[in-house]
């Protein structure tokens, strides 16, 4: 399964008129605070695990698009994820994932929505996995170097959460 993402820099506006430009496109694209993206990796896991939920009748939300926000937020309420990975006044980096159709040309859909693409925002660090809600304990004893692997281990438990 191929999952097209990116990161892009927001340019000066309104989130409404963005999230306006997303839904006037002929795709079904997710747009979520790159802030708490750990990789694209992240993004990959989400939609892999948010898919499967729908295949099997146990998503949570109503639309896909929102049930990746799910599963990338690592929550299992729906509010706290919109409100840890949603996009609020003064995001000015976004993660963008197309979910169909599954071959969109995406630098033609970053240009229809005006945001200036660069995947380096999607790099995982410390600070992103802080505002993720990876605890100094769990970098602890795990190490810095597996903060990728706990941001989708939290990914992949929103199921269990879910139950």
């Amino acid at each position: 399964m191929t999952v097209l993402c990116a990161g892009a820099w927001i340019g000066r506006g309104d989130i409404n008129a963005l999230l306006g430009k997303a839904s006037a496109l002929e795709a079904d694209i997710v747009l979520m605070d790159a802030d708490k993206v750990c990789g694209a990796d992240h993004l990959r896991s989400a939609v892999f695990h948010a898919r499967r939920a729908f295949e099997r009748g146990t998503n949570s939300a109503n639309t896909l698009g929102m049930e990746v926000i799910l599963y990338a937020s690592g929550e299992r309420q729906i509010s706290k994820a919109k409100d840890k990975m949603g996009l609020h006044e003064g995001t000015e980096r976004v993660a963008l994932v197309i979910l169909e159709p599954q071959d969109a040309d995406l630098d033609r859909i970053l240009r229809e929505m005006s945001l200036e693409r660069d995947d380096e925002l999607l790099k995982c660090d410390l600070a992103k996995g802080e505002a993720f809600g990876i605890g100094q304990g769990e970098l602890a004893t795990v190490g810095e170097a597996m903060l990728p692997d706990l941001v989708l281990e939290r990914v992949a438990f929103v199921e269990v959460l879910k139950r």
